[in-house]
């Protein structure tokens, strides 16, 4: 009997309780917003097919970098521009002669959150510059070389919590330049796949 009215009365008090739960519609706006997202890679920049990629009279991976930075249009779609820029990449037969690329593109990324995690894919296309700089080559000096053409970049990656508010991710990306061609070297259309590391950071703002 004890059991039984001690029980009615915890009942009877939960509406008394309830009353003094915080009104959740009360809570303030958020003051600042999600505007976008600047980022920087690390990783390596792999040259395949044709010329320019064969395994015995082509040239060498090359360690690459980017930068980007992008506005946020919702949970899903951004959009933004990135640079590329592979430092070397060195010719297997010819000693002293390399190429270094440059891409500067803007690119739509769509991402797609799944837990802590996020997956995202990504289309870019702008102008790819190429150097070589002088060499000597069995006593010969051959001058530099430059040029630049258009060219696209596609790939997809993934994304995880790293550190202090960023997210890391393993990107993968496929570049293709229309046609890398000068006054010493000619390789046409080049294709290289690029394996990075990239940091990702939020940028807020103030609600105005």
């Amino acid at each position: 009997m004890k059991l039984f009215l001690s029980l009615l009365l915890a009942v009877c008090a939960l509406p008394a309780r309830a009353q003094n739960l915080p009104d959740l519609g009360d809570l303030p706006e958020p003051t600042r917003y999600l505007a976008g997202y600047v980022s920087g890679g690390l990783g390596w920049s792999l040259p395949f097919g044709g010329h320019w990629g064969d395994k015995d009279s082509g040239f060498k991976p090359s360690p690459v970098l980017s930068l980007a930075a992008s506005k946020r249009v919702d949970e899903v779609l951004s959009y933004g521009l990135e640079s590329f820029y592979a430092l070397r990449h060195k010719h297997r037969q010819v000693p002293g002669l390399e190429l270094r690329v440059f891409s500067l593109t803007p690119f739509v990324k769509a991402a797609f959150p799944a837990g802590e995690k996020a997956y995202y894919g990504i289309l870019g296309a702008g102008v790819y510059q190429w150097n070589q700089p002088a060499y000597v080559a069995d006593g010969i000096r051959h001058g530099s070389d430059s040029g630049s053409s258009g060219g696209m970049n596609l790939g997809a990656g993934v994304s995880y919590p790293f550190w202090w508010e960023t997210m890391a991710a393993l990107d993968l990306r496929w570049h293709h330049i229309f046609n890398m061609k000068g006054a010493n070297l000619s390789l046409d259309s080049v294709d290289s796949f690029n394996i990075m590391f990239v940091v990702t950071y939020g940028v807020w703002r103030d609600k105005k």
